[in-house]
C-alpha cells in the first residue's frame, strides 16, 4: 500500500508543479543514480526551481544566476517537500541532490 501512496503523492506533485515546468531549466541528472532516483532527482529539481521562481528569480534564460543562500534554501525545501510527499529518500539521492558537503570537496 505504501508504494501506491508514494506514486499517488508524486503524481499529485507533478500535476501541481507541471504548470511551472514550462519555464524551468532542464533537469540534468548526475551520474551514479538508478532510474528511480533519476526521476526523483528531477522532482527535487522541480521543487527547487519553483521555490526560486517564487522568490522572484527569472530562470527562463540560459545563463541565470541566483544567490547561493537562496539556492541552498530552495534545495533544502525541495528535499523536505520530496521527503514529505514520498516518505523516503535514498542515500544516493540525498548525496546527489541534498548534501551541501559535496560542494566543498576538493578545496
Amino acid at each position: 500500500m505504501l508504494p501506491f501512496r508514494q506514486s499517488c503523492a508524486l503524481g499529485l506533485a507533478l500535476m501541481l508543479y507541471g504548470g511551472l515546468a514550462w519555464g524551468l531549466p532542464e533537469c540534468k541528472v548526475p551520474q551514479g543514480l538508478n532510474s528511480d532516483d533519476e526521476a526523483n532527482y528531477c522532482m527535487i529539481h522541480t521543487f527547487r526551481n519553483a521555490c526560486l521562481m517564487r522568490k522572484g528569480y527569472d530562470l527562463s534564460g540560459e545563463n541565470w544566476t541566483v544567490m547561493v543562500s537562496d539556492y541552498e534554501d530552495c534545495t533544502i525545501r525541495g528535499c523536505e517537500q520530496f521527503l514529505k510527499e514520498t516518505g523516503s529518500l535514498s542515500e544516493a539521492l540525498f548525496e546527489k541532490a541534498c548534501n551541501f558537503v559535496q560542494f566543498d570537496r576538493g578545496k
